[in-house]
């Protein structure tokens, strides 16, 4: 369910629709990127990771937020570290199948130092 406990005004958002976060800490990541003024979108690309013979998709990659300055994508994972294997392999494929493109994985405790550093209160 999309985060919707507030609605700031993003300066250096540079999508077109509102984002819809899905969870609170891609909501703080947000405001920390608009607050040093960093280009910033969100979800604005998926990754194919998989195909039937069909041609259907079996499994996508959306990193949470792009960088266009940067051309970098980032994604935010709070979950256990015990529970990130399947997003770690997903990455894995994404670097396997689309080696140019960069992207940067945040755990938990990379979110915890910069809630830390930031002055941010995490939701559990």
């Amino acid at each position: 369910m999309p985060v919707r406990v507030e609605s700031p005004v993003f300066q250096a958002y540079c999508g077109i629709e509102p984002p819809r976060f899905a969870n609170r800490i891609e909501l703080e990541c947000a405001k920390i990127l608009d607050y040093y003024r960093i280009p910033w979108d969100y979800e604005p690309h998926s990754f194919v990771l998989d195909r039937n013979d069909e041609g259907r998709v079996l499994s996508a990659f959306t990193p949470d937020f792009y960088l266009p300055e940067q051309d970098l994508f980032i994604e935010v994972t709070v979950m256990k570290q015990s529970l990130v294997t399947r997003k770690n392999r997903k990455l894995r494929e994404l670097r396997r199948l689309y080696p140019n493109v960069r992207v940067k994985l945040f755990y938990r405790r990379d979110i915890e130092r910069l809630a830390q550093r930031y002055r941010l209160r995490l939701a559990s």
